[in-house]
């Protein structure tokens, strides 16, 4: 039986209204159906559209609350698309305006390299009554009960993908009818190894050289997140995991359970599914072998 595609959606040339300024890709903001969607150019020589939508598919196998992407095509550019997370009349918080109403001197406008972006800061900020769970979201398992709870799912998602992308203005709340929730998870494109040649990973998943092997490769991801504000680097997406479960050991348990049950057949129905103009046979082979590892390391097998 042959498989579906996932649809690659055709935007028409004048839907774009209104670019979107934040990030380093190319954003614009547009209407569907009634509904606002941002529309990301992938930059070229890179497996960002294909990632962005295998990390998506991920998160609803892991069930956490999530953007929605598809793939598009918008004057010959090759895109994904998403609806809106926030609702109408609704406002979207990120994390660096967050932590600069807390913390004098915070580096609101600094994007990468911010040291001031810590564990400590985000668990405190988080571990709080009073940011609701994301907005129509079901949980998973009893272990959940705050916002903080939710994050560990989405620092297991980055160590899982080897997401090396949550910095301060890749997750934050949404402020809406006088209540605040945590924002569903968004923004995965930096993972898995997408912006590799098919050449580096053929090499890297036959290298007989254990320091360019992938298993090798899996270790050095590293988070937007620091111990403390005089590290020089950030932590790696296992060992922000890690820290988040010591806080929250029932919600990374039931996080732990909700992978353990993902196969890797699952995973590669996903990939399955993903026309083959937007990935590579090699970046399949890769970005499978780089989940598998990466399942071993969380769930310590």
């Amino acid at each position: 039986m042959t498989v579906p595609f996932y649809p690659i959606i055709p935007i028409a040339d004048d839907a774009p209204e209104l670019p979107e300024q934040l990030g380093t890709k190319t954003k614009y903001w547009l209407h569907i159906d009634a509904k606002r969607y941002l529309l990301k150019i992938g930059r070229a020589n890179t497996g960002e559209n294909w990632a962005e939508k295998v990390a998506c598919e991920l998160c609803s196998l892991l069930g956490l609350p999530h953007a929605h992407y598809e793939f598009a095509l918008w004057k010959h550019h090759k895109c994904i698309v998403s609806e809106t997370i926030v609702p109408k009349d609704g406002r979207l918080i990120m994390g660096n305006e967050l932590l600069s109403e807390i913390h004098i001197n915070y580096p609101t406008h600094q994007r990468y390299q911010v040291s001031d972006h810590t564990f400590g800061r985000i668990h405190a900020l988080l571990n709080s009554s009073e940011i609701l769970l994301p907005l129509y979201w079901v949980s998973p398992g009893d272990g959940i009960k705050n916002a903080f709870d939710v994050f560990v799912g989405y620092l297991l998602l980055d160590a899982w993908i080897a997401n090396q992308d949550r910095h301060h203005e890749n997750w934050g709340e949404i402020a809406y009818n006088d209540a605040i929730f945590l924002a569903p998870t968004y923004d995965h494109a930096a993972s898995m190894g997408q912006n590799e040649t098919d050449q580096v990973r053929k090499d890297r998943l036959k290298s007989r050289d254990p320091r360019r092997h992938i298993s090798a490769y899996v270790e050095k991801a590293r988070s937007a997140i620091y111990l403390n504000k005089t590290e020089q680097k950030p932590l790696s997406t296992v060992r922000v995991f890690e820290m988040a479960a010591e806080r929250s050991p029932n919600a990374a348990s039931c996080w732990r359970e909700m992978l353990g049950d993902i196969s890797k057949q699952q995973c590669l129905a996903i990939f399955e599914k993903i026309p083959s103009s937007e990935i590579s046979e090699a970046a399949i082979e890769f970005a499978v072998a780089l989940l598998e590892l990466n399942k071993q390391r969380i769930l310590k097998e």
